[in-house]
């Protein structure tokens, strides 16, 4: 492996534990994470490009992490400082909405999450849902995409 695809990875991995934090925190946002969560979570820790030695880690990660949550406000500071690239930007934060909904709702709890980190990275909050709405295709959760986007769009002219 030489010097640039160490940085590379060494770069990949640091996101893929930033990430893993913030999608838990999301997932503990409503004071438990649902079996969905953590299937989800699961899922995102084998989508990671990472080694395999790094994958275990953030396989130990996420059983310490689902144990003892973090709090989204406590890496709000590390995120703003790590995450530059608006399109990086933007797929985090459809990880987080995707594990936000899927226990088949969006506590305001979480709601509350998902603000903060589009202010953190500045992304239009009314954008949050539009690609899980597109991508679900049934009815509820398009529904529950327009009720969520509805109560942004009132909550942003109060």
């Amino acid at each position: 492996m030489d010097d640039h695809a160490a940085i590379d990875s060494s770069v990949d991995f640091e996101l893929a534990a930033l990430r893993l934090h913030l999608v838990v925190g999301m997932a503990a946002a409503d004071d438990e994470i649902h079996d969905e969560e953590i299937t989800g979570l699961a899922e995102l820790v084998q989508q990671c490009d990472v080694t395999p030695p790094q994958r275990r880690y953030l396989d130990q990660l996420l059983l310490a992490l689902v144990a003892n949550p973090p709090k989204l406000e406590d890496l709000l500071r590390r995120l703003i400082e790590t995450i530059e690239d608006p399109s990086l930007a933007q797929l985090l934060v459809d990880d987080l909405v995707a594990i936000a909904q899927s226990d088949g709702r969006i506590d305001p709890r979480e709601e509350g999450m998902l603000r903060l980190v589009c202010g953190a990275l500045e992304i239009d909050p009314v954008s949050l849902y539009e690609p899980h709405e597109r991508a679900a295709g049934d009815a509820s959760a398009a529904d529950l995409a327009r009720l969520v986007r509805s109560l942004l769009d009132l909550d942003m002219a109060a």
